[in-house]
């Protein structure tokens, strides 16, 4: 792993505490060690709160892949992992976010020298995320996700809606790794794809828990360089986890799952009848429409800035238990699904006897709709 470190400190007053900057990876406990002295020497001249920044440059390999590029291609991607002090939002903090920003190659930790800085920690954490097209998270949807969106509405601090591609959902609905494997603990799956030897830290969530507690009462650096290695690594041996899709009925798990376009967050899509309805929400800036048509394709669709979502109802043919899009009416390319066995002269099959098509379906959906918004 090729890291090299920064610390920034930031607090409510920059002019009273001006920016601390010491290079390499090496020397982060004498960084740490300082910013501790930094912190005692500045609380007694002005009573205000300090938190660390931290940025580490990641100069290690980054999976990429076909299956990937299909859903995310020239989307702004963050790795995220979160440490707080407990499981319950509603009496626990958020002390600890930590974000690999895969465009940038860089690594973001912000730190909470105590509870009392929560809420300069997590609005800091959360803006740098809404920068963000999507994260990738292990347990993200429900835990990180939820407990960073609880806390803000706590602060009246708005909303983080990335979409979230939980790798934990991935492989627990939609792979057969979880036969050969005691648990799908991010560790455990870790090892189960040869990742293991690639972490340094030896603690678990609960004991990081234990250890800013005492940090807390002590300002042991020591304390604190073990809870920022937990939540690195993790961030980092997650980035590694990307190949974990290779052994994934990945295309299916984004029907079920939902993904990003265009500013929007696909969530469900269902198919009844001779109709597929499609919903999400809006991310970006939500919009009002209500059309009834697009061009001479009758799908209803209504945007809503209010309730920030969106609905679809697509039109389908059913024939001899076959569902089927037809992509003139849709005004979409016949050459960008002619490379399909279920594509046929203008025609994609999207069902085949209860058998769903999903690689065909989410480009359908995807496609209409970049197509919707470019034609706004």
């Amino acid at each position: 792993m090729a890291l090299s470190t920064s610390i920034y400190t930031s607090c409510f007053n920059s002019a009273l505490l001006p920016s601390v900057r010491i290079p390499s990876c090496i020397l982060l406990s004498i960084e740490i060690c300082f910013m501790h002295f930094f912190f005692i020497l500045t609380h007694a001249l002005v009573i205000i709160g300090i938190m660390k920044h931290l940025t580490m440059k990641y100069e290690g390999p980054l999976y990429t892949s076909s299956l990937l590029d299909f859903y995310f291609s020239g989307m702004r991607i963050g790795v995220l992992d979160i440490e707080t002090t407990g499981l319950n939002p509603a009496r626990n903090k958020f002390i600890l976010g930590g974000l690999l920003d895969l465009q940038a190659m860089t690594m973001h930790q912000y730190f909470a020298e105590n509870r009392g800085e929560e809420r300069q920690v997590l609005e800091d954490f959360a803006e740098k995320v809404s920068g963000l097209d999507m994260v990738i998270t292990y347990n993200g949807r429900h835990f990180d996700m939820p407990f960073i969106n609880r806390r803000l509405q706590r602060f009246s601090a708005g909303s983080c809606t990335p979409y979230d591609l939980d790798l934990y959902l991935v492989v627990n609905g939609h792979s057969p790794i979880k036969k050969f494997v005691p648990n799908l603990k991010q560790k455990t799956v870790e090892s189960y794809m040869g990742l293991w030897q690639n972490r340094a830290d030896e603690i678990s969530g609960a004991e990081s828990v234990e250890l800013y507690d005492r940090y807390e009462k002590t300002g042991d650096p020591e304390l604190c360089r073990k809870i920022l290695l937990h939540n690195s690594d993790d961030v980092l041996q997650l980035a590694r986890l990307l190949k974990v899709v290779s052994k994934t009925d990945f295309h299916k798990a984004m029907f079920h799952l939902g993904f990003p376009v265009c500013g929007l967050n696909v969530e469900k899509i269902g198919i009844s009848g001779s109709i597929m309805t499609v919903s999400g929400s809006q991310r970006a800036e939500p919009f009002d429409y209500t059309g009834f048509s697009f061009g001479d394709y009758p799908a209803e669709i209504r945007f809503s800035r209010r309730d920030s979502d969106f609905h679809i109802k697509f039109p389908v043919i059913r024939d001899s238990g076959l569902v089927i899009a037809d992509l003139d009416a849709a005004g979409l390319p016949r050459e960008d699904f002619a490379i399909y066995p279920s594509y046929s002269s203008g025609f994609i099959v999207l069902e085949d006897h209860d058998r769903k098509n999903h690689m065909e379906i989410n480009q359908f959906i995807r496609d209409f709709i970049k197509s919707f918004i470019r034609n706004l």
